[in-house]
Order: C-alpha cells, then sequence, then structure tokens
C-alpha cells in the first residue's frame, strides 16, 4: 500500500471529488506540469460498497 497523502493533499481531493458530483460527473482527465514535466491525470470516482466500509476505515488507522 503506498504511504499516505498529506491532510492537504486530502483535502483538495474532497474538493475536486465535490466538484465533479455537483457537476454530475464522475470522472475527469487533463495535464499538470510537475517538476519540470507534463503528467496526464485522470481521476474516477468510484462509490465504495457498503460491506466494503469498515475495510475502508481499517486502512486508515
Amino acid at each position: 500500500m503506498p504511504p499516505p497523502l498529506s491532510l492537504e493533499t486530502c483535502r483538495v481531493l474532497t474538493q475536486l471529488a465535490r466538484q465533479l458530483l455537483e457537476a454530475g460527473e464522475r470522472q475527469t482527465q487533463t495535464h499538470v506540469l510537475a517538476h519540470g514535466r507534463v503528467f496526464h491525470v485522470v481521476v474516477s470516482l468510484e462509490p465504495v460498497p457498503a460491506d466494503q466500509l469498515q475495510d475502508v476505515i481499517d486502512r486508515y488507522r
């Protein structure tokens, strides 16, 4: 499992997720410039089934 994201990164991703959902979208893609390179970024929102919520919560403990 990758290292946990910073609180700021989680906050920004949550804001992006809210904006996408408010726009009726569940995915988007774009290009960003970081560290002198161009990266293709893909974001996809996939609901977590209720029976898997505890597993997700346990990952963050």
